[in-house]
């Protein structure tokens, strides 16, 4: 519930501490952090003895009082004189004008209302009620009709409860038969997906909450998400420039919400969800849905970079080809193309590292049964290679650090088949084995593929899984990057949800920058002996015998160049003394070398509400390509139908009927017309739970023949 502070500047003093706020229509006055009194703001006579009594009871300057309820210090005054003699019936304020009795009767308030219905103006109105001595103003005129107006919508705003109850347990703002139009109406199509993964199902059973609301609860917040993606504003803060108006109707209200009542509902759902609780659950709804092809599952890591303040650590960005600072994403797909869940890693660790944790969550959805994971040169790791084979898991990847040069004979190639979706892919393989290092011996499979370039991929799959149907699914993982690209471009997978970091707390260990001193001063005092060691030795070969006949005598000669020498390697010994006893590896809070981590609690859960308004769309637009048959420009096709205009229509409470504009193309409309009546047969539902969706096209369909509809029947 949003809250606007009246005294900007609240009162301390050594015993009391007085806030005055306003909370939509009310004042609450706080006493060293305790509600003492609440009351309308119009109310000025409560205002007024609450004012009173505070100025008599607290040890506060009337001036900083009377501030901070918006009134003069000597109003303040005055009031406290007139409760001293009269009480507090003194303070209530009086009428104005004339204190006789009021001209505005019961049977003239009745004639304003019927020639107001004649359409007349206030004045033509007041003119034709002056009879004789009577003079009636057009202002009294306006008072009545202008409190019939606001009694006439009294009851809108009366139907909201009180606060704390989710918008789904009260009574509906939009009343039968009401008719709104909407800009955005083609989107409440996605109802139909959304309920059948059950987003609103999983949300409700982990305990979803947006915090006390009086009007939009968690399912209104969520869905404003979503449609806030799935029509294309990018982000949270780009909804602002949505007709709220319209975006409310698709959302069963009379307006959506701003974008910052949006962030505080956001805020409240990630305290009261786990997001990882979340992604996992609608990765079970997603495997419920479609199951795996295969048991393929694709991962990958994606990059998403960071150009804040704080000290975070960087990873390998692939667009700019250099390291920056971010976040690293890991996500799994399916073969064809469906996101089906995600793992943050905010130390940027390599994908082989990640794999053991990805492996633990698909077993709690796929099962203790076989399943293979299909990834890039990132996951290349003999370890991993081991891992996955002591946990019975198949591995597709190609082979990293084979020299560029090395072909094998072009005739020892043959040539094998694989057909998927009717289609047959051919290629032409050559089978040996390779052995890595931590692995062993392991299955290489190597083919021709653009420019005659021999490319080898390894895999633990047995004979049984033949080597084109190993090509072709390893090559289906550009269907995961065709993914990256188009969750990047609608729904910005890689944005900043949220803002803050804090310093990274587990004890990390770092090179100690000691010993790397240590070893730059030992090697230079090495050099320096091994220069006076030269330069002695020289000195001995050179050495005339009638100079100095003795070894004796030649130490004395250079007594100078021998003490130094002996100096710099006490020097040396007491360097590597101190190189023994120093440790190589040290915490990072010991050099002041701490790493910030972005809270990122947010921005997970509003990353799998993305995922699942992207796999709803696709959802739909699959099922729209059944009628629509090009595979190609679907899904740019139905992107453009959820922008539909149309109207919304509440036949009955448990009954909304959506009218959507018919578009210009005929074998558009067409094959929309088939999907809406597969929807309608499915009854889709507002919300989740809300009254039944139905759809229909407003050039074949006639709105006064709804009676035959046969979802009208039943209620």
């Amino acid at each position: 519930m949003a809250t606007m502070a009246i005294s900007s500047t609240p009162l301390f003093t050594e015993r009391a501490r007085l806030e005055v706020t306003q909370v939509e229509e009310q004042r609450v006055v706080h006493l060293n952090g305790h509600q003492v009194a609440c009351y309308a703001c119009e109310d000025r006579g409560t205002e007024r003895v609450i004012a009173t009594q505070l100025a008599e009871a607290l040890p506060i300057k009337d001036m900083d009082i009377a501030r901070s309820f918006g009134m003069h210090p000597v109003s303040l005054s005055r009031f406290k004189a007139q409760a001293r003699e009269a009480g507090a019936a003194a303070l209530m304020p009086k009428r104005l004008g004339p204190k006789g009795p009021s001209k505005l009767t019961a049977q003239l308030e009745k004639q304003i209302r019927e020639l107001a219905g004649q359409e007349l103006s206030c004045r033509a109105i007041a003119k034709r009620l002056c009879r004789g001595k009577r003079k009636i103003s057009y202002g009294l005129v306006a008072s009545v009709l202008k409190r019939e107006q606001s009694q006439a919508q009294a009851p809108l705003a009366m139907e909201l409860p009180a606060a704390k109850v989710e918008a789904s347990e009260r009574k509906e703002l939009v009343s039968v038969g009401e008719r709104r139009h909407s800009r955005y109406a083609g989107a409440l199509m996605l109802f139909a997906s959304l309920t059948k993964l059950d987003l609103f199902g999983i949300l409700e059973s982990l305990g979803a909450s947006s915090g006390p609301s009086r009007r939009l609860g968690w399912k209104q917040a969520v869905s404003a998400l979503v449609f806030c993606f799935a029509l294309r504003f990018r982000s949270v803060e780009d909804s602002k420039n949505a007709l709220r108006e319209d975006l409310g109707v698709i959302l069963g209200e009379r307006r959506s919400p701003s974008v910052q009542s949006l962030r505080k509902k956001v805020c409240a759902l990630a305290e009261s969800v786990d997001p990882v609780t979340l992604s996992r659950e609608l990765f079970r709804s997603y495997v419920k849905l479609e199951p795996v092809w295969e048991g393929l599952y694709y991962i990958d890591g994606h990059f998403c970079p960071y150009y804040g303040q704080h000290a975070t650590p960087k990873g390998w960005d692939a667009k700019r080809h250099l390291a920056a600072k971010g976040h690293t994403d890991t996500y799994v797909h399916d073969a064809r193309g469906r996101v089906l869940f995600f793992l943050s890693q905010p130390l940027n660790s390599s994908l082989a590292r990640a794999i053991p944790s990805l492996v633990e969550e698909i077993r709690q959805v796929h099962g203790q049964g076989p399943f293979t994971l299909v990834f890039d040169r990132g996951g290349y790791s003999g370890k991993v290679f081991r891992y996955l084979k002591q946990q019975g898991i198949g591995f597709l990847t190609y082979l990293k650090g084979r020299k560029a040069g090395r072909r094998y004979p072009v005739k020892e190639f043959q040539t094998s088949w694989f057909s998927l979706d009717n289609q047959r892919h051919t290629y032409r393989v050559y089978e040996k084995k390779t052995r890595v290092t931590d692995a062993g011996m392991v299955r290489t499979i190597v083919f021709i593929g653009n420019d005659a370039k021999q490319i080898p991929v390894l895999t633990n799959l047995d004979a049984s899984f033949q080597p084109a149907k190993v090509i072709h699914c390893l090559k289906l993982r550009w269907r995961q990057e065709n993914s990256f690209k188009y969750l990047s471009e609608h729904y910005g997978i890689e944005q900043i949800i949220q803002y803050g970091a804090d310093v990274e707390k587990d004890p990390r260990k770092v090179p100690n920058p000691k010993r790397k001193a240590l070893k730059q001063k030992l090697q230079a005092v090495s050099q320096e002996v091994e220069a006076l060691e030269a330069e002695l030795g020289r000195a001995l070969d050179q050495n005339e015998e009638t100079k100095h006949r003795t070894a004796r005598g030649l130490k004395i000669a250079h007594s100078r160049l021998r003490r130094r020498l002996a100096e710099r390697r006490q020097v040396l010994t007491r360097l590597h003394n101190r190189l023994q006893h120093t440790p190589a590896l040290i915490a990072a809070t010991d050099v002041d070398k701490t790493r910030s981590l972005l809270r990122e609690d947010r921005r997970l859960v509003v990353n799998a509400i993305k995922l699942a308004a992207y796999n709803s769309e696709r959802l739909l637009a699959l099922r729209f390509n059944d009628y629509y048959g090009r595979r190609k420009d679907a899904f740019s096709v139905f992107r453009a139908l959820l922008q539909l205009p149309g109207d919304v229509q509440r036949l009955s409470q448990n009954h909304i009927k959506v009218e959507l504009q018919r578009p210009d193309s005929n074998k558009v409309a067409t094959a929309l017309e088939a999907l809406m009546h597969e929807l309608n047969q499915e009854k889709a539902r507002l919300l989740g739970d809300g009254p039944i969706l139905s759809f229909a096209l407003a050039s074949s369909v006639n709105m006064n023949s709804l009676d035959t509809d046969p979802l009208t029947e039943e209620f």
